[in-house]
């Protein structure tokens, strides 16, 4: 059975929009699993931010392109529009036994400016604003409108009129057209080790002295609720042989997962997730945006527990608007921020599209976190995220077996408060947060002692949350 979708240029197909996040895209394909079959996602294993993740419906003939680092929708291409009824305005231009023409898009889609001729290719391209059709020309003729402003109404042997080849969805007046940093579609979160989160929308804390009252408060219900089931820890059942397990407020639409003491109803793990489709939770969560401060900045007004008050005690961070941006790149040398009018379909790691934030106060004025305090953000590699924290000892294995992780083992590395799960790419695949500040009070040795006992619980730590995800969703 074909599928039968709606056509709105600049805007969408059925019911896939432009920036909506991939995970929501994923989504809207499981609840139409009656009619989608066979679906396939295409990525860069190696450097999975170096080119789009393409969702492919290879049945339906449609491509769907999502900008890698915000995770939006960005182009939506027919490939094969042979699969497809498709529909402007509620009216029927396309049938899987009746493929539109150059002369039926030109009559119902209206009057537009000369196209485009791609001779080697000898593809026509005619554009309207925020789509694009392609029709393909007999070779034979394909000298005719190389220099040519005519139109291919109708081909000159009278054989007709070039059938549409192939059509583009995308935001703007052409493809060609840079696009504009696409934000993200989650809130900023602003990640102080041993201390809390911040969350810059919503202008509110968790920290671990939060209760679950707390929560449900700042956040709302959770997707889910998963108490902790792990069969290592029988060993420390009660005399009845029963023990009270930590349990989990799972948010799968902001990349977070929350782990609860069950005797304190307290905050007593974050794990942040990034959405990468080189995981094997890849589209359980939606992506985290966060913003780790480093713990070990040089100046201490700069720590990430100095941060965590200076955010508290003085007010909201809001985004950085462009001016302040482009005043901030004046006054900065080479570590200045991103332009936010920069393509975000440039790979380069040292042109990251990230929006900056400062933190109002009438005393500290603009506090920039993107030009001032090294942070940790989810597009890094694990490389650079030494340079900020500083270097790691060896790591845990996490392996899952084949069966359950096609990706391969995952590597734990633990500082104090934070253990970051990282992948064989080297990109990062989740955050833990937790509260060491006890033991390292407690601690003369500080660094090595602290890095060993969080190397020693970051497999159940981050599995802890994985699992829920797996759990609940799949």
């Amino acid at each position: 059975m074909y599928l039968k979708l709606e056509l709105v240029p600049g805007k969408s197909l059925g019911d896939f929009i432009l920036g909506m996040p991939i995970s929501e895209a994923l989504n809207n394909i499981k609840q139409n699993n009656a009619n989608i079959h066979t679906v396939q996602i295409i990525f860069n294993d190696n450097d999975p931010l170096s080119l789009d993740f393409v969702i492919k419906l290879i049945d339906d003939g449609v491509l769907l392109r999502f900008e890698p680092r915000s995770q939006r929708l960005r182009v939506i291409e027919i490939f094969d529009v042979k699969k497809l009824s498709l529909s402007y305005r509620g009216s029927l231009f396309n049938q899987e036994d009746n493929t539109a023409a150059f002369v039926d898009i030109y009559s119902k889609f209206g009057p537009t400016y000369p196209g485009d001729f791609n001779y080697e290719k000898s593809v026509y391209h005619l554009h309207y604003p925020g789509l694009s059709f392609s029709f393909k020309i007999p070779p034979k003729f394909k000298s005719l409108y190389k220099e040519s402003t005519d139109l291919p109404i109708e081909l000159p042997d009278r054989s007709g009129s070039p059938p549409v080849e192939k059509i583009f969805i995308y935001s703007g007046l052409q493809m060609k057209t840079p696009l504009a940093v696409l934000p993200n579609y989650n809130e900023d979160i602003i990640v102080c080790p041993n201390e809390g989160i911040y969350f810059t929308k919503r202008n509110c804390f968790l920290t671990f002295r939060s209760t679950t009252q707390d929560v449900l408060s700042d956040l709302g219900p959770p997707s889910k609720i998963y108490h902790k089931e792990e069969d290592n820890m029988k060993i420390h059942t009660n005399v009845e042989g029963l023990v009270a397990q930590d349990y989990f407020y799972n948010y799968f639409h902001l990349g977070i997962d929350i782990l609860f003491d069950i005797k304190k109803n307290t905050i007593k793990k974050f794990i942040l997730h990034t959405n990468f489709p080189t995981h094997y939770e890849f589209n359980l969560y939606s992506k985290c945006f966060f913003k780790i401060i480093s713990p070990n900045h040089s100046n201490p007004l700069y720590s990430s527990s100095n941060v965590f008050n200076m955010i508290k005690n003085h007010g909201k961070v809001r985004p950085i608007d462009q001016q302040q941006q482009q005043q901030l790149q004046d006054n900065s040398s080479s570590n200045s921020i991103v332009n936010s009018n920069q393509s975000p379909l440039s790979s380069s790691p040292n042109n990251l599209p990230i929006v900056s934030t400062v933190v109002d106060n009438q005393n500290l004025g603009h506090f920039n976190l993107d030009n001032t305090i090294p942070f940790v953000h989810p597009d890094l590699k694990w490389d650079e995220v030494q340079k900020i924290f500083g270097k790691c000892g060896k790591p845990v294995v996490n392996n899952r077996g084949s069966t359950s992780n096609p990706f391969g083992s995952t590597y734990l590395y633990g500082y104090s408060g934070t253990i970051f799960e990282i992948m064989k790419n080297n990109y990062i695949a989740s955050v833990c947060l937790f509260n060491d500040t006890a033991s390292n009070n407690n601690n003369n040795n500080n660094n090595k002692n602290t890095l060993s006992n969080s190397s020693s619980s970051t497999s159940s730590s981050i599995s802890g949350g994985g699992s829920t995800g797996t759990n609940n969703k799949k």
